[in-house]
């Protein structure tokens, strides 16, 4: 699968912005990092000048952005697409790959291969569900629904131990963990900002259970956070899951204890469904990402 390029006009209210200025504007999910390769690369202009970052578009141009072919950026890697509409797509993320550009990993993640700018994130070590949209108006028109909550996302999640009862809701607030090596880890803290999340018990498997997991908001690390917090952590997050010292070693490339059956940093969280209206006919579209493997085989 490609992704269709995309033309820009520049209109008045343009006049005289950069290039690279200009293309944040109509794709305000990609990173300036990405921007500047698709100058680079992948960016024309009507008039046939030479695109550069710091050039200034005359109004009435178009500026195009080839897509980028996709590509598989460890081994066989594939990336399935679930569903497709008019300005998006909903793509199974496999556990392993990055939503959005890292400096680790430059150009091997969903966005950059893909050429398509996720409306909201997974982290790396979770599978299942990602919207990518194709153009500025869809991806401004998810954000305006993500901020009204009129997208659902129910995530699957094996955790160690055994809830008390078969449905429980975590009403804990989150905010930076001031005392982490880790950069961006969070933690529950009175001084956070609101965070709920409702679970449902699906399986008891002695020491181990799946649940489903509803975020009501969209904090970061949120489901991984809130289960760790009651006493059920996610099976193989090194992060939230006991010593965060593994989850240090495993990003120096050093080994580290994981649960038989999974890839390092992989943790058993799977984004199985999302629910969202079509930006065009206002339909709601409901779509299920199927377990991975290495999900199915642990339960």
């Amino acid at each position: 699968m490609t992704a269709s390029a995309q033309s820009f006009l520049v209109t008045e209210f343009y006049r005289g912005m950069r290039l690279d200025r200009f293309l944040q504007h109509m794709l305000p999910r990609m990173s300036r990092s990405s921007i500047q390769d698709a100058i680079d690369h992948r960016v024309t202009l009507s008039s046939g000048a030479e695109p550069k970052a710091s050039r200034r578009p005359a109004c009435g141009e178009v500026v195009t952005i080839e897509a980028r072919p996709v590509r598989a950026p460890v081994g066989d890697l594939a990336i399935p697409v679930l569903r497709a509409g008019a300005g998006w797509t909903v793509v199974d993320k496999p556990a392993g790959i990055a939503s959005t550009p890292g400096s680790r990993r430059p150009g091997a993640d969903v966005a950059t291969l893909l050429g398509m700018p996720p409306a909201h994130r997974l982290d790396r070590g979770t599978s299942g569900c990602l919207l990518l949209t194709h153009d500025a108006a869809t991806a401004r028109a998810f954000d305006l629904a993500f901020r009204a909550h009129r997208i659902d996302k129910s995530y699957v999640a094996v955790v160690a131990g055994a809830p008390a009862r078969d449905t429980f809701t975590i009403d804990a607030p989150l905010g930076p963990d001031p005392v982490s090596r880790v950069p961006n880890k969070v933690m529950v803290t009175s001084a956070g900002a609101a965070a709920v999340t409702d679970c449902v018990v699906l399986r008891r498997l002695g020491d181990r259970t799946v649940v489903r997991a509803r975020p009501r908001t969209g904090r970061r690390h949120q489901i991984r956070v809130h289960l760790a917090h009651v006493g059920l952590p996610i099976v193989g997050d090194l992060l939230y899951g006991g010593d965060e010292r593994q989850f240090v070693r495993l990003q120096m490339g050093q080994p580290v204890v994981i649960p038989a059956g999974l890839q390092p940093g992989r943790h058993l969280l799977h984004a199985h469904e999302l629910t969202f209206p079509d930006p065009v006919t206002g339909e709601r579209v409901d779509v299920q990402a199927p377990w991975p493997v290495d999900f199915a085989a642990s339960v």
